[in-house]
C-alpha cells in the first residue's frame, strides 16, 4: 500500500479490514506499508504480533536519502526583509505581513540566482529557478497573485498603462497557478518552460505536494497552511476551515526543492510556532462524518459500527458515531430498531435505501437523489445529477477567466440558475451530439467543448460513472434509460409534461440534501431603492470610486469594459458624485427556452429569459465583483 500518511477514511477503514483479516486467519501474508512521511511506529505497534508470547512491533526499513540538501528557513531568519507577522497556534490566518515578506523574498532570489551568471543587457541572472509557492485555497492564490503584480495594491485608476504598475510585467515573473479546480490547461502550464530571464512562480494548493513533481523547483515559500474538511458536531455537516499543516504536510513541501539541485525551503512562520503544529494531519475518520463509513461497515456485516471503528488506528469519538447513526436513521439508511429489539443508538439494520447507498460507490445524499428521482419517474435526470455532483465540475474554471464558466453554466441553466439543470443540460446535449454522429471528429467535438467551456475528458469520466451507477442499480430492479432520445424521455418534450418534471426534480434535489438548506435572508426595499437612486433593480449595477464629478469623462471606458464583461451592448450611464449607476436595456423580445440539443453544434447556448426578471446581464456583473474583477479607469 502507497501513501498510507494520506490518512482519508477510504484509508482508516481498509487498514482495519486489512488488520482484522490478517490476525483472524492470514498472518503468513506479507503487508508493506509506503510512505516518505510515515507515522512508523504507530503503523509497527497496530500491526503487531504476539510470537513466543511476546509482543513484536512489524519490523521496519528506511530505503534511500535525499539526493540534494533543502536549507530550512523561518522567520526569524528574515526578519530583515519586514515586519514580521504575528501568528498564533489558535489562529490559523494568511496575514497581508507575511504576503508581503513572500513578496520581497522572491525578489531577493536574483541575488542567489546570480552566481550561475548575469545578464548585463536585461540586468538579470541568466538562468532563474523556479519558485514553488504553497497556499490554502484559490482564494489565496490570487490574492497573493494580486500582491505580486502591485505590491501597493491594485489601483482603481490609472494615468497610463496598467502593464506599467504591473511588478510581474517589470520583474519577467510567469505566473502560474495550480488547483485542482482549475481546467486542465491551466494546470498543465506547470511543465511548459519558461525563458532562461523570465522566473516561474508557481503558486498551488497541497495538490503539489506529493501528486506532481516539478523538476525545475530550487525555492519552496510555505504558509503552513491547508484547508480540511471538518465535521461540525452540532449540525454533522463537513466544510473546508482553515488550520495549520501539520509537520508531515510541511516537509512534504520541502522536498519540493531538492529533486535536482540543492534548494531552500522558507516557512513564514517562527519556529516555535512551527514545533508546536501537530506532527501528522488529523486522520479523516476522527474530523469528517462518518456516515459512508458506517454504511460500508453495515455492508459488509462484520460487527456493530462502534465494536468495528474502535478498531481504527485512531478511533473516532463515540458521540460522533452515535449522531452519525442518528441522521442515517433520520434519512431512511438504518432502521430505527434491529429486529425485534428495543432502540439501539450505536446499531440498526440497512433498509432498501440503506442496501442502495451501500452499493454505490458515490455520496449518501447522491444515492438518495437517485432513489427519490426512481420514486419520481425521474431516475434518468437524477443519476446523470449524482454522477455530475460526485466529479470535478464538468465546466473548465480558467484562472484568468473564472467569469467564462459561470457565463456557461447560467445559460445551460436555462433559467433556473441551478448547477444541477446546467450539468443535466450539458450532458444531455453532448450525448445527443455525440449519439447523433454530429461529433464526426475528435476536433469538432474539442470545437463544441471550448465554445460552452467543457471539460470534453471529465464529461467522459461522468458518462463512464453513468454506465457504473447503471449496472449497479439494476440489482435492486431500479433500470435507468440508456438513450438520451428513448421514448420515456422523448414524451417529456411536452411542455405541461417539462413543467411538471422540473417542479418534481426540485423537490427531490431538495429531498436528497434535507436538512441543508440555505434561507435568503429578506431584501430591504427601501434601502436598494434610496442607493440606486429609484431606478429599476431588475437591470441596473452600481459602481463606485469614479472620479468626483469627471464620470462623464469615462462614459466610454466604463461601457467598453462591460461589454465585454457582461455580453450586452445596450446600456444607459449616469453619474451621481463618486457612482455610476448602469441601466441595461431589456431584450426586444423575449424567446421560449429550446433544449440546448436541439441547436447546432457550432451554436452557442445562451439564455435570454428565465424564471426571475432579473437580466443576466445583473448576475454577470455581481458574479465579476464576486471574483475580484475591477473596472480599471485610464485618468486624464
Amino acid at each position: 500500500m502507497k501513501l498510507v500518511h494520506e490518512r482519508d477514511q477510504s484509508m482508516d477503514f481498509l487498514l482495519i479490514l486489512i488488520r482484522t483479516l490478517w490476525l483472524r486467519n492470514s498472518q503468513n501474508v506479507k503487508i508493506i506499508l509506503m510512505s516518505a512521511t510515515i507515522e512508523i511506529d504507530k503503523l509497527a505497534h497496530y500491526f503487531r504480533q504476539v510470537i513466543d508470547g511476546q509482543v513484536v512491533p512489524a519490523y521496519q526499513f528506511h530505503v534511500g536519502d535525499r539526493l540534494f540538501d533543502v536549507q530550512e528557513m523561518y522567520l526569524e531568519h528574515i526578519q530583515n526583509y519586514g515586519l514580521l507577522p504575528d501568528l498564533k497556534l489558535s489562529e490559523a490566518r494568511l496575514s497581508r505581513e507575511a504576503i508581503d515578506l513572500c513578496v520581497k523574498l522572491i525578489k531577493s532570489f536574483d541575488d542567489e540566482d546570480s552566481m550561475a551568471g548575469w545578464d548585463h543587457t536585461k540586468n538579470l541572472p541568466i538562468k532563474r529557478a523556479t519558485v514553488l509557492v504553497f497556499l490554502p485555497g484559490l482564494l489565496e492564490i490570487q490574492t497573493v497573485h494580486e500582491a505580486l503584480r502591485f505590491p501597493r495594491g491594485k489601483p482603481d485608476s490609472v494615468k497610463f498603462n496598467l502593464d506599467e504598475l504591473d511588478e510581474c510585467v517589470k520583474f519577467n515573473y510567469e505566473i502560474v497557478p495550480l488547483h485542482s479546480d482549475l481546467s486542465m490547461d491551466d494546470q498543465m502550464n506547470i511543465f511548459t518552460p519558461v525563458k532562461s530571464t523570465y522566473r516561474k512562480i508557481i503558486l498551488a494548493t497541497n495538490i503539489a505536494e506529493s501528486s506532481i513533481t516539478i523538476p525545475d523547483v530550487r525555492y519552496v515559500i510555505d504558509f503552513c497552511l491547508n484547508k480540511e474538511m471538518v465535521c461540525d458536531p452540532e449540525t454533522n455537516y463537513s466544510c473546508l476551515q482553515l488550520v495549520w499543516a501539520s509537520k508531515a504536510n510541511c516537509d512534504q513541501r520541502r522536498g519540493r526543492a531538492g529533486r535536482v539541485a540543492h534548494g531552500k525551503c522558507y516557512r513564514l512562520v517562527k519556529l516555535h510556532l512551527f514545533n508546536s503544529f501537530s506532527s501528522y494531519q488529523k486522520p479523516a475518520l476522527v474530523q469528517q462524518s462518518l456516515d459512508h463509513v458506517i454504511i460500508q461497515a453495515k455492508r459488509l456485516n462484520i460487527g456493530e459500527p462502534k465494536a468495528i471503528l474502535a478498531l481504527a488506528l485512531e478511533p473516532p469519538n463515540i458521540n460522533d458515531i452515535e449522531i452519525t447513526i442518528l441522521k442515517l436513521k433520520e434519512l431512511g439508511a438504518l432502521t430505527i430498531h434491529m429486529g425485534q429489539d428495543e432502540i439501539r443508538p450505536f446499531d440498526g439494520d440497512l433498509t432498501f435505501l440503506g442496501k442502495i447507498m451501500a452499493a454505490l460507490p458515490i455520496d449518501i445524499e447522491l444515492s438518495r437523489l437517485i432513489a427519490l428521482g426512481h420514486a419520481f419517474g425521474l431516475v434518468y435526470e437524477a443519476v446523470v445529477i449524482a454522477a455530475c455532483l460526485s466529479t470535478k465540475s464538468i465546466f473548465k474554471v480558467y484562472y484568468k477567466d473564472r467569469l467564462a464558466a459561470y457565463k456557461s453554466k447560467f445559460n445551460f441553466a436555462s433559467g433556473t440558475f441551478c448547477d444541477c439543470h446546467a450539468f443535466l443540460n450539458v450532458y444531455k446535449t453532448w450525448l445527443y451530439h455525440e449519439s447523433n454522429q454530429q461529433f464526426r471528429t475528435h476536433d469538432a467535438e474539442r470545437r463544441w467543448a471550448q465554445l460552452h467551456n467543457v471539460d470534453i475528458k471529465r464529461l467522459r469520466e461522468v458518462h463512464l460513472l453513468i454506465d457504473e451507477l447503471r449496472t449497479r442499480l439494476r440489482q435492486f430492479h431500479i433500470f435507468v434509460p440508456r438513450d438520451v432520445e428513448s421514448e420515456q424521455i422523448q414524451r417529456r418534450r411536452n411542455p405541461i409534461i417539462q413543467q411538471q418534471n422540473l417542479l418534481n426534480l426540485k423537490i427531490i434535489i431538495a429531498g436528497a440534501f434535507y436538512p441543508n438548506f440555505y434561507i435568503r435572508e429578506p431584501i430591504q426595499p427601501e434601502a436598494v431603492d434610496r442607493e440606486l437612486s429609484s431606478k429599476d433593480p431588475l437591470r441596473t449595477i452600481m459602481l463606485r470610486n469614479v472620479p468626483l464629478n469627471e464620470g462623464i469623462l469615462y462614459r466610454n471606458q466604463i461601457e467598453q469594459q462591460l461589454k465585454t464583461l457582461v455580453d450586452v451592448e445596450d446600456m444607459k450611464i449616469t453619474f451621481e458624485n463618486t457612482k455610476a449607476l448602469v441601466e441595461f436595456a431589456s431584450p426586444h423580445s423575449t424567446r421560449q427556452l429550446v433544449n440546448p440539443s436541439e441547436l447546432p453544434i457550432d451554436q452557442i447556448v445562451t439564455s435570454t429569459t428565465s424564471h426571475t426578471n432579473i437580466l443576466p446581464a445583473v448576475y454577470f456583473a455581481v458574479k465579476a465583483r464576486m471574483t475580484n474583477h475591477k473596472i480599471i479607469l485610464q485618468t486624464f
